[in-house]
């Protein structure tokens, strides 16, 4: 991500120029590729017949993307918060477009990276034993699938916003939060395992298919799994969460909104229903965290203590 000089306001409708409009210009052609992908995606979905809610998804996410290059030729220039601009920090850089043009976008880029690096990943892996195999191609498919995600951040983020690492919120933080992390980790595992409980009243004939999940693609293969889970994830998921998600909630709404809607899509978008209340909790602490230390240096260790635990726990079980 680059850095931007412009500190005009919002309200100026100018044209961009220079620097800025070379980046707008690269996102834009990037946003129209997308949008021609998920396009053929959708159609292919159709020729084969899949279910008519996937078809609908995929064409409409294609228009929403096309609708957002088409309207990414008129952006002006805005407001950019230097360092240190402690109240311009929540008025971050990007607005609903971005958010809107994110999900199709962060969909398809992460699609055809799968598409790239898994059977790049079964050719290294040719020969060796099925678990390895499985543990390699789930390594590799769960990395490319967040580097799509974070990919389109940059388009929209730093390309066509101009906005840093720092905008979205990898800011320097005070080292008396490393051990609120740890505090925050420990008693964020005891609320989720309490409200697990709670949703397992709720939910009777719900199962823990992440558990079943993680069991089949790592088997015994513990580094490989905590790589993804405690480091790839924590990392990943604070920068489109709570940076980009939790950092555009907040622009429009106040914090306390902002932190539970999204905690809610953070834990919507795990697509497990006994974990949904659990994570939202999840999701709120460790929105309140990067917005009670500015950072998302703190969350990111949170998250990662939270996880250690979890993911030790499933692969040490023999059932879930």
């Amino acid at each position: 991500m680059t850095e931007t000089d412009s500190t005009l306001s919002a309200d100026v409708r100018a044209p961009l120029v220079g620097r800025a409009r070379s980046r707008r210009d690269i996102a834009r052609v990037i946003v129209f590729i997308q949008a021609a992908l998920l396009g053929i995606v959708g159609l292919l979905y159709v020729a084969g017949h899949a279910e008519p809610y996937v078809d609908a998804l995929s064409l409409i996410g294609a228009g929403i993307l096309f609708w957002g290059a088409q309207r990414m030729g008129t952006d002006a220039p805005i407001y950019i918060s230097g360092r240190g601009d402690e109240a311009g920090q929540r008025r971050v850089p990007w607005d609903w477009t971005d958010f809107l043009m994110f999900w199709p976008g962060a969909f398809i880029a992460a699609s055809l990276l799968v598409s790239i690096a898994v059977p790049i990943a079964d050719a290294a892996t040719n020969g060796v034993d099925p678990t390895v195999r499985t543990a390699a191609e789930s390594f590799v498919q769960q990395a490319a699938f967040y580097g799509g995600a974070l990919f389109n951040i940059y388009v929209l983020v730093g390309l066509r916003r101009g906005g840093t690492l720092y905008h979205v919120g990898w800011r320097r933080f005070s080292w008396w939060w490393i051990p609120v992390a740890v505090v925050a980790a420990v008693a964020t595992l005891e609320i989720a395992d309490v409200l697990q409980a709670l949703s397992q009243h709720l939910f009777p004939g719900a199962h823990n298919t992440q558990c079943q999940a993680v069991q089949h693609d790592y088997s015994h293969f513990l580094v490989l799994a905590v790589i993804v889970v405690c480091v790839i994830a924590p990392l990943s998921e604070e920068t489109i969460f709570r940076g980009f998600v939790y950092g555009w909630l907040h622009r429009v709404m106040p914090a306390g909104f902002a932190v539970l809607v999204s905690g809610a899509i953070f834990a919507s978008l795990h697509g497990v229903v006994l974990l949904l209340i659990p994570l939202w909790a999840v999701g709120i602490i460790l929105a309140v965290v990067f917005q009670s230390s500015r950072s998302l240096w703190p969350g990111a260790l949170t998250h990662a203590l939270f996880n250690l635990p979890g993911i030790i726990a499933i692969l040490s079980s023999p059932t879930c």
